[in-house]
């Protein structure tokens, strides 16, 4: 424990004073913060100017609700200068074209009486790309051709806005005969922040452990190490300093979270909620040991069965192709966390860290479901780091020979 003990004062000491852990520290949430929300926030932009657009019907009741909705700005993502226009012949229509093309017009809108009939309206523009604006539009016509519909149907105008009103549904799960919290957008998103950062530290970490192991056997000094101790205490020591590293650099991320979230909290509104709490940030840290543990190992014996950089990027794609899956699935499980398909893959233990912390984010499944995730995780981290340390005890002194998987084999054997 002494040998343990002092490699991992080491490995820890020499990764938190760098600079870069302090840079990855600050830097990561922010990255991540604005990767969720920044693009949100510039699709949501309003678009600068006026536009002027031409609205073409042969109803000039609905042109005029038309024009009235789109010019008062206070729904859609543009402002808009309206001309109502009632000729819908030909000739008007090569006439608006004409001036869409000199710029004179940004827009017109075709709506003859064919094109409410059918529902099938044009938007002739310069600009087509916008789909806010093309949703705007869409609810501006829509609401117009409903309400002139209504009226000709004999609805008093006092009462078409009340049936027009959109439904808010507020969705509650029931469990257990009682009403719980459902899972809003922030929420959502703040499911989806936390474990993109679980998986990059993952990545992250585990590579350090690589890289580490790598540089020292690549430099010899690794002989000189093992003549003070074994190498189960040197790769325990590495994994344990490297992991307790990481858990510094989250439990920073916990007190910036709860830094912001209570700044947000009190901010007039305009701060976003991430819906992140103190239970959750808590979880995070069972779930990363695990699979830091888990994937710390294989790494460490990556590490140790290379001689190079190069080798280790062309082996390291096996090593992180399972941290990837969970990845993938990550939207499916948010969206539908006790589906079949979703709990027998947050029970497979490599994608278990990730997609069972999900799962405990959005909705907290059953917990036979969470002891017998954990039960298959104990089991195979200790398979894993079993065999990973037999590969690393025999590959820690191999150096110019490319491994094979049947020479991997002989190791186990060997060891």
């Amino acid at each position: 424990m002494r040998n343990i003990g002092l490699i991992l004062r080491r490995e820890y000491l020499e990764r938190v004073r760098t600079k870069s852990f302090l840079i990855s520290t600050i830097l990561l949430p922010l990255f991540m913060f604005g990767m969720i929300f920044l693009p949100s926030k510039l699709a949501m932009m309003k678009t600068s100017g006026v536009k002027h657009i031409a609205v073409v019907s042969d109803n000039a009741e609905i042109a005029q609700t038309v024009a009235s909705q789109l010019q008062d700005g206070t729904r859609f993502g543009a402002k808009y200068s309206v001309d109502v226009v009632s000729d819908t012949g030909d000739d008007e229509r090569a006439k608006l074209r004409s001036q869409v093309s000199s710029g004179q017009l940004d827009g017109f809108i075709w709506l003859s009486n064919d094109a409410i009939a059918s529902r099938d309206v044009t938007y002739g523009a310069r600009e087509t790309s916008d789909f806010t604006e093309d949703a705007g539009l869409q609810s501006a016509i829509t609401s117009a051709i409903m309400k002139h519909e209504l009226a000709s149907r004999g609805v008093d105008a006092s009462d078409v806005d009340s049936l027009l009103k959109e439904v808010h549904i507020k969705t509650v799960p029931i469990q257990q005969g009682k009403e719980s919290s459902s899972v809003s957008g922030m929420e959502w998103l703040s499911s989806f922040l936390l474990a993109m950062m679980l998986y990059l530290t993952l990545i992250v970490y585990g590579m350090s452990v690589m890289r580490s192991v790598l540089e020292e056997k690549t430099s010899r000094v690794m002989e000189v190490m093992l003549s003070c101790v074994t190498p189960k205490e040197l790769m325990a020591g590495k994994i344990l300093g490297v992991g307790a590293a990481g858990l510094t650099q989250i439990a920073i991320w916990c007190v910036i979270a709860g830094v912001f979230g209570g700044a947000g909290a009190v901010a007039s509104g305009s701060a976003p909620q991430l819906g992140i709490t103190a239970g959750t940030l808590a979880a995070l840290v069972p779930f990363f040991l695990a699979g830091f543990l888990l994937y710390s190992g294989l790494y460490a014996a990556l590490g140790a069965m290379v001689n190079s950089e190069q080798e280790a990027q062309q082996w390291q794609f096996f090593v992180t192709m399972p941290l990837v899956v969970p990845i993938i699935m990550l939207t499916y499980v948010i969206r539908q966390p006790n589906a079949p398909l979703s709990m027998w893959m947050s029970m497979v233990p490599f994608f278990a860290p990730i997609l069972m912390y999900v799962r405990v984010l959005v909705e907290r499944p059953p917990m036979w479901q969470i002891g017998l995730c954990v039960a298959l995780l104990l089991v195979t981290m200790y398979g894993v780091l079993a065999l990973c340390s037999r590969i690393y005890r025999v590959g820690i002194l191999m150096y110019g020979k490319r491994p094979t998987l049947p020479e991997i084999v002989k190791w186990l054997k060997y060891s």
